[in-house]
């Protein structure tokens, strides 16, 4: 099954982390994506700040819809950086995962298959 399709995961709070060889597993399946300090992250490139800002706040309204929230920066007045994680069990989780290729696949078909 293709991650972007999988269910989020309501409670992960009692779960453990991912291991090291789920995490280098499930990598693969999303390009653009890479692993920095335990957690999963993506920058994106916008024209100018207001750019930035509007599609920092899309992204947050992506995340609001299935209440799994990335923290999200905004630096050099328009490099936006995702980083996906889950505070709750103290690393990565599925759902990181299932979010980040859903986000990857919600660019796609907002840019008409560019990232």
């Amino acid at each position: 099954m293709d991650l972007s399709s999988e269910p989020i995961s309501p409670d992960v709070a009692d779960t453990a982390p991912l291991t090291r060889r789920e995490i280098a597993d499930l990598l693969p399946e999303i390009p653009g994506w890479s692993l920095e300090d335990g957690r999963l992250v993506a920058q994106f490139a916008c024209k100018e700040f207001c750019d930035a800002v509007a599609f920092f706040q899309e992204i947050a309204r992506f995340s609001a819809r299935e209440s799994h929230h990335p923290d999200i920066s905004i630096h050099k007045g328009r490099i936006v950086d995702v980083a996906w994680y889950t505070y709750a069990i103290g690393g990565l989780s599925r759902n990181d995962f299932i979010m980040a290729a859903r986000l990857s696949e919600w660019l796609r078909c907002r840019q008409g298959g560019a990232l």
